[in-house]
């Protein structure tokens, strides 16, 4: 063994590397998803298997956040700094609802 400081310590080359592959969780509202891809893969990769195994949700109808940022399908979870684990909401769009209430109109 070495001593402290010399240079020649033994480094753990596993711990240093990060991992090339990630499973990222994603979670709607009646529906929990889990897909296994590179980090450098584009999310679109991970949105079309939502989709895909959601049947009861048109493409294209929601939207998909990150830690409160909204996920683009160009990004990566390279770039946004994701772990192996980590998870998305997907959030559906909502449309219609009642127009302006307005409080003592009866």
């Amino acid at each position: 063994m070495s001593p402290p400081g010399s240079g020649r310590e033994k480094v753990d080359s596993k711990a240093a590397v990060k991992p090339q592959m990630l499973t990222i969780k994603v979670v709607g509202q009646e529906k929990v998803v889990h897909h296994t891809m590179r980090m450098t893969d584009k999310l679109k990769v991970l949105m079309d298997v939502w989709y895909h195994k959601v049947p009861n949700v048109t493409y294209g109808t929601g939207v998909f956040l990150y830690d409160g940022l909204r996920v683009r399908r160009n990004m990566t979870p390279v770039g946004l700094e994701m772990e192996d684990g980590d998870m998305l909401d997907f959030f559906e769009h909502m449309d219609g609802g009642a127009g302006p209430f307005i409080v003592g109109s009866m």
